[in-house]
């Protein structure tokens, strides 16, 4: 032949044109009974047989080049981002295991970029269910799809995929790695009893060594949930027997130290060098050396945790995220040692070096716990707050949050109670200490310059005027902000003292705003409210003799309280059934009984605890009465007389009381539209005992008419007065006038001798 070469090019090129035809790709299935399906069921008792694979790609050309085309044009892509996800996800639940093992089923926290990879491999591998159920990567790619929703934390997609590999996919190689991670997604769903027999029937049944290996994985972590340490050990040593990958064995046993470091840090530093002889990445290798160290520090061998930590600093010195970590490991390192200057520093230094980085917030949260040791509170809420700002993934983020919650709401009660606002924001000194190359002359780098700052702090004295003037409506309205502002003060130190016992745990500082709040108060339900407070710190504090005493006053003084029957009840006392009387009438009778007595500093205060504990009483309008004219007639304060006497028209208009003071109400307020009116002298202001009001709180109508305060005796007393008044003017002729006896038997009945105010006590 002249041209031999002519019939084989033309040979070749038939054999590619028939290499192209459906006849020469053998299928499982009928196609006549699948027409208009593009890619059918095939019988998978043949297709997912090794052996079947390797004849038909032998044989026919078109089953190799779907095998071949599905391998590179979906496949290989799918299993290269579900590796490179599972790498990230391995490294990060290594790297967080000694701090969240009692939380090792919660759902991982991946990067955006993990989480992207391993939803570009389920939509890969989707393409493979999609388009080739007839390669020898179905099966595969079915797995790898569920796998990967497990790494995701999506536990009821995953189950449902591994549970279609079980029931359709039986003649798999692949079906013990389905069955494992199908009881694995149940122990994370907590469908714990199947999930613990799949386990061990595996262990017992699977010829997989690699199967073997991860059920005893999954038994340890089983029990570490359970706080079972010693079976979580011994189970993460049989995967390690069992297993033949040496990187994944060097996993396992940097789990082993892990968990022996909650209980033993001196041999938790052996098993963690015992990592390195195995085949560990990178990443692996240097947290099993961090680790050992930390472990060193803890058990207190310094000598070897110094060498260690000096030659990580060297190792990871061009590592960032790893130089932090060994950074903050040498403050914690000066911190066991006691050398607590040096540690001070080294927190400091990671701050700064290292901004907005787990290392810094966990040295943040440590400044915080020295300056609360101190009682320096200001900055202990500053770095608490900073602690939190640095990384919601700070060892000590929860503690953080809590205790600069617990400091806000310190400053807020402290600002309540001195009457001015603490600034609690970062100050110069606090951005200098945190910030690297801080310049105070550089605006970008001092953001409060030019600002004020406030005061970080302030004194307990507390100066409340008797009453305020407000322009509501263009009129002039009289308000006794003192009542209001004594109730908030007594509230914030009640609240004060509760934060003090149970968040600072502070039970002296709780035992003195206790009783500051209860001296404070006349408010019937608070004060028992306080005394109840008080019995519970004593028995906290294991003082059950001044608990008892506490509860007897309970129910000695108030017995209609609402924690009267709980008081009673730990007295081991009877309970008292509900009140169903008029609680309002022994007081009023009581409070009639000391005026007519001339006791009008208790009477006062009768009549007020009356006003705010019981609004509906019948004796309402006299007791608004009976404290308005102690006010006028005896202390001498106009402000306070007005502000009871304007209440009582206002609130009862059509009693008798009413009708006697509405001149009264009507002169003041025609006076005040054309004079200021001057609340700071001495002569408006009341004694410290008596300015005790407090917001009422509602009781149940109480109806009865025992006990009566006449308002005609009570006005042809004020009349009396001011006979009295008028003729000591007439009889001085000057503006100083001279006491009277019955004044000074009224000054007698204030005790201690001081002067009436109106300003509540101070510390």
């Amino acid at each position: 032949m002249k041209n031999p070469i002519i019939p084989k090019i033309v040979v070749f090129v038939l054999l590619l044109a028939l290499s192209a035809c459906s006849s020469f790709n053998y299928k499982t299935y009928d196609e006549n009974q699948n027409k208009g399906i593009d890619d059918p069921d095939p019988n998978y008792e043949l297709t997912l047989d090794k052996n079947f694979q390797d004849f038909t790609g032998f044989m026919f050309i078109g089953n190799r080049i779907e095998n071949f085309s599905t391998y590179f044009n979906t496949y290989f892509n799918a299993s290269e981002n579900f590796d490179a996800a599972y790498d990230d996800y391995a490294t990060r639940v290594l790297a967080n295991y000694n701090a969240n093992q009692d939380s090792i089923f919660a759902k991982p926290q991946l990067s955006q970029e993990s989480i992207d990879k391993f939803n570009i491999a389920i939509e890969k591998a989707s393409k493979v269910i999609q388009y080739h159920k007839s390669s020898q990567y179905m099966d595969r790619s079915v797995l790898l799809i569920g796998k990967s929703y497990f790494y995701l934390g999506d536990y009821l997609k995953a189950e449902r995929k591994f549970s279609e590999f079980i029931s359709k996919l039986k003649a798999s190689s692949y079906l013990d790695e389905a069955l494992l991670y199908l009881a694995k997604t149940q122990l994370r769903l907590e469908n714990e009893k199947p999930a613990l027999e799949r386990f061990n029937d595996l262990i017992k049944n699977s010829k997989e060594k690699n199967v073997v290996s991860e059920s005893y994985q999954s038994l340890a972590e089983y029990y570490l949930n359970r706080k079972d340490h010693e079976n979580a050990i011994k189970n993460f040593k049989k995967a390690i027997e069992f297993s033949g990958d040496s990187e994944f064995k060097a996993q396992m046993q940097f789990l082993v130290a892990s968990v022996t470091a909650r209980t033993n840090p001196k041999q938790a530093a052996n098993e963690f060098d015992k990592v390195l002889d195995y085949d560990a990445s990178y990443d692996l290798e240097y947290l099993a050396r961090y680790n050992r160290a930390k472990n060193l520090v803890t058990s207190g061998d310094f000598r070897n945790a110094d060498d260690l930590i000096e030659d990580l600093s060297v190792k990871y010195k061009d590592v960032p995220a790893n130089l932090s970590q060994v950074n903050y490991l040498r403050g914690v390192y000066y911190d066991e040692k006691k050398e607590n200057k040096l540690s001070l520093n080294q927190y400091y230094q990671v701050i700064q070096n290292f901004p907005a980085t787990i290392p810094s917030a966990d040295a943040s949260y440590k400044l915080a716990k020295v300056f609360e040791s101190k009682n320096n509170y200001f900055n202990a809420y500053l770095y608490y707050r900073f602690s939190t700002e640095q990384s919601s993934s700070g060892t000590y983020y929860r503690e953080a949050f809590n205790k600069a919650g617990t400091f806000k709401r310190y400053f807020e009660l402290r600002g309540i109670i001195t009457g001015e606002t603490i600034n609690t924001e970062y100050n110069e000194e606090f951005r200098k200490k945190t910030t690297r190359d801080y310049e105070k002359g550089d605006p970008n780098k001092d953001p409060l310059k030019g600002l004020d700052n406030g005061k970080s702090g302030g004194n307990f004295g507390v100066n409340v005027l008797d009453s305020v003037i407000s322009g509501e409506d263009s009129t002039f309205t009289i308000i006794d902000t003192s009542h209001t502002k004594e109730k908030q003060i007594s509230a914030a130190k009640f609240e004060l003292a509760e934060l003090f016992l149970y968040d600072l745990n502070r039970a002296d500082s709780s035992e003195i705003y206790l009783k500051e709040a209860l001296n404070e108060s006349y408010d019937y339900e608070f004060s028992a409210k306080v005394l109840f407070a008080l019995s519970a710190l004593y028995r906290k504090l294991d003082d059950n003799i001044k608990s008892e005493e506490v509860l007897n006053t309970i129910v000695r003084d108030y017995p209609l309280s609402a924690v009267a029957n709980s008081s009673r009840r730990l007295l081991n006392m009877s309970m008292v059934d509900e009140f169903t009387g008029d609680a309002s009438d022994s007081l009023y009778s009581t409070a009639e009984n000391k005026f007519v007595n001339k006791d009008y500093r208790s009477a006062l205060d009768d009549f007020r605890v009356l006003i705010t504990s019981y609004p509906s009483s019948v004796h309402l309008a006299k007791a608004y009465f009976g404290a308005g004219w102690i006010y006028e007639n005896i202390i001498y304060n106009n402000d306070s007389a007005y502000f009871y006497y304007s209440t009582l028209v206002k609130g009862v208009p059509n009693s008798e009381a009413a009708a006697i003071v509405m001149q009264k109400v009507e002169e003041y307020e025609t006076f005040n539209k054309t004079n200021v009116i001057d609340t700071t002298g001495t002569g408006n202001q009341e004694n410290n005992g008596l300015n005790k009001e407090t917001d009422p709180e509602k009781k149940e109508e109480i109806k009865s008419n025992d006990g009566d305060i006449d308002p005609s005796i009570l006005q042809k007393e004020l009349e009396k007065n001011d006979s009295e008044k008028k003729l000591n003017n007439d009889e001085q002729g000057s503006e100083e006038k001279k006491k009277s006896e019955e004044e000074i038997k009224k000054e007698e009945n204030f005790k201690d001798g001081e002067t009436p105010t109106e300003k509540p006590p101070g510390n």
